[in-house]
């Protein structure tokens, strides 16, 4: 793990340069893949190390984009804005959580699916506070520029992603990894299932919540059917599963693959890039059903096998 962080440390280092030379166009597409790579990592963090899938993660998206936009109006600066948002999402996860993580199987995943179609609705009828479906632009003298908010979600993603190997790798990752293989089981050698899955939705609550605060900065405006997107809950899906769920690296992956495809298809067919998004996770599903990453580590575990067969007929 320490020699992926350290490469990643360098990864992240290149493209801190990026700015300096390439074009507004290349950095907005840098901004949106560093933006789903942390959305991915926080769908991963709940649905991939526990098998709770949610359908509504992008509620705490638009929470933290809504609660940025008034935020910054109320004349707080943008960074501590961003923090705020993230606090927000995490007040409304926290009772959130508790009461839907009680469901199971496809009852959490229908009720997520429900919290983000709520979220829309209140966008849309409280008026007063969101400019209904109208929405709310940001001025641009509240706006921090391109460059700052490219670093912005570069550092979120990197911080989703450390934040995603350090759970991993300790007891509560362990723990959180029991619960998904069995959580009877879990739970009768000990492990506090309710607060350690608790625990790890609201940490994947407050990723998009603050990454929400981020995205709202860089397009100055923000309205219900762009905050509550059912589109990005299965965007966030099918890179998860692309990469591979459950791992650190795997999110990483699917994403920069996707994100590539996509950027592809919606310049040639703009009205097929979401079809291409079912296509590939049915492909995932089907062939690769431990994603991309599974390909590396497959690959790990026969090494030894062939050498030691090669050595036999030496």
């Amino acid at each position: 793990m320490y020699k992926g962080l350290i490469a990643a440390v360098l990864l992240i280092a290149a493209t801190g340069a990026v700015p300096l030379v390439a074009s507004d166009y290349y950095l907005a597409f840098l901004l949106q893949l560093y933006m789903m790579v942390a959305l991915a990592q926080s769908w991963n963090l709940i649905s991939g190390m526990t098998g709770y899938v949610s359908f509504g993660h992008a509620a705490f998206f638009g929470i933290g984009a809504y609660a940025c936009a008034l935020l910054l109006q109320a004349g707080f600066p943008w960074w501590m804005v961003v923090i705020q948002s993230a606090g927000i999402a995490v007040l409304v996860a926290v009772p959130v959580g508790f009461l839907t993580l009680r469901l199971r199987g496809p009852y959490f995943a229908i009720a997520m699916l429900g919290l983000n179609e709520v979220g829309r609705i209140a966008a849309t009828l409280w008026i007063s506070l969101t400019g209904g479906g109208s929405g709310i632009s940001v001025p641009p003298t509240l706006q921090p520029e391109l460059f700052t908010n490219y670093f912005a979600m570069l550092a979120l993603a990197v911080i989703a992603t450390t934040a995603v190997a350090l759970v991993y790798k300790s007891r509560f990752g362990l723990e959180l990894r029991a619960i998904r293989e069995d959580e009877a089981a879990a739970e009768m050698v000990g492990v506090n299932t309710t607060r350690n899955k608790l625990g790890a939705f609201v940490m994947s609550a407050a990723i998009p919540g603050a990454v929400g605060a981020v995205f709202i900065m860089y397009t100055s405006y923000i309205n219900p059917a762009s905050a509550f997107a059912p589109a990005l809950n299965i965007q966030m899906i099918v890179m998860v599963m692309f990469g591979g769920s459950g791992t650190i690296w795997g999110p990483v992956l699917g994403a920069g693959i996707v994100m590539g495809i996509r950027e592809l298809v919606w310049a040639n067919f703009p009205a097929l890039h979401l079809a291409l998004l079912g296509v590939l996770l049915l492909i995932v599903v089907l062939v690769l059903p431990g994603g991309v990453v599974s390909l590396f580590t497959r690959r790990k575990q026969v090494r030894p096998e062939v050498a030691a067969r090669e050595q036999d007929n030496a």
